[in-house]
């Protein structure tokens, strides 16, 4: 452990990340999760789940024996490969009404995955509350993905975490890893939490590793090429980090802008063009409904939205004369399009 390291007896740490070193499916992996994920008032808790192996009704059912069935405030269990089939998920979340359930396909790859957090977070940003991640397990991601890759998968969605004040904490199991790729995953994560021979837990604290892993790899909606078709693999380079990627998506008006933007052939627009075009894809979202003036959303793309765009390079946006020019990406495209496939089917 590092020179930062404490004794306790429970694994609660207020940092933003955390790497959770306990025995898989163990009753302390359980209570230190749990705890970690309800704080000291589970009714309040905001919680997005993300399971590679148990179903979502085995990970429910262990936050109804920790937290003695508390109700959460609210919650979304992201299925990545457990194999229940859709009908037997969640049978307890009559009890539980503000459960929702993210059951990803079989092939689902990182990208998928992270997708499927960020549009959560981005739905929940404007919430009151704590909101916190859990994801179940590194160890089983390590058996299913490229190690590299998910280092870059692991660092973009606590970056993401970060910026949006969200706490999150990742499964690991010691036990099943060697000692190299627990210390090549430590620095990714503000804190290691680990569960003592005694019983207790050693938190230590870790510095986050400055380096910025790239998103190298994208996939294109069902029927096109990569992970929705097998047979035909495809990687594009993207210039952006995978974090970036993740922040694009996560708020909805800035999906829309996209979307917008990556439909049309031009790639110059004056700023009152662009607002109608947002303006009419907002409209066209049953669940958006939108309750906003058009000096409203020309302040949001203006002001907040836009200058985002220009200082990844998407786009170039002169303030002063309102003229927008969009630099197209294939990877960012293909990413786009698939968001927009996952959102509006």
């Amino acid at each position: 452990m590092s020179d930062g390291s404490s004794a306790s007896d429970r694994p609660s740490d207020g940092n933003t990340s955390v790497l959770l070193l306990a025995p898989s499916h163990s009753s302390s992996d359980d209570e230190a999760c749990i705890d970690m994920l309800a704080g000291a008032d589970p009714s309040a808790a905001s919680v997005v789940s993300v399971t590679l192996d148990a179903t979502p009704d085995e990970r429910l059912s262990v936050w109804r024996r920790e937290t003695e069935d508390a109700c959460p405030n609210r919650a979304r269990i992201v299925d990545a490969g457990s194999g229940a089939s859709p009908g037997s998920q969640a049978v307890a979340s009559d009890e539980f009404p503000e459960i929702g359930i993210d059951a990803l396909p079989d092939h689902a790859d990182l990208p998928d995955i992270g997708l499927s957090i960020a549009c959560t977070l981005g739905e929940w940003r404007e919430a009151d509350g704590r909101t916190t991640v859990c994801l179940h397990s590194l160890s089983t991601a390590l058996q299913r993905f490229d190690r590299d890759r998910l280092i870059g998968f692991v660092d973009g969605l606590n970056r993401l975490c970060e910026r949006l004040g969200v706490a999150a904490h990742h499964h690991l199991d010691p036990g099943e890893h060697d000692a190299e790729t627990i210390a090549t995953l430590r620095p990714l994560y503000g804190s290691v939490v680990e569960h003592a021979s005694d019983g207790g837990w050693i938190v230590s604290a870790d510095d986050r590793s400055s380096a910025d892993p790239s998103f190298r790899e994208t996939s294109t909606p069902p029927g096109g090429a990569a992970r929705t078709d097998p047979e035909r693999p495809e990687t594009i380079p993207m210039p952006y980090s995978f974090g970036s990627v993740i922040e694009l998506i996560s708020d909805s008006r800035r999906r829309t802008l996209l979307y917008a933007l990556r439909a049309n052939r031009r790639d110059e627009y004056c700023l009152d063009r662009l607002i109608d075009l947002v303006d009419e894809r907002e409209r066209a979202i049953p669940r958006r409904e939108p309750e906003r003036s058009r000096e409203e959303l020309e302040v949001s793309l203006g002001h907040v939205h836009l200058p985002k765009l220009d200082d990844l390079g998407v786009v170039d946006y002169d303030t002063d004369t309102g003229i927008v020019r969009y630099h197209r990406n294939r990877a960012l495209e293909s990413c786009i399009r698939y968001v927009e496939t996952l959102e509006l089917g």
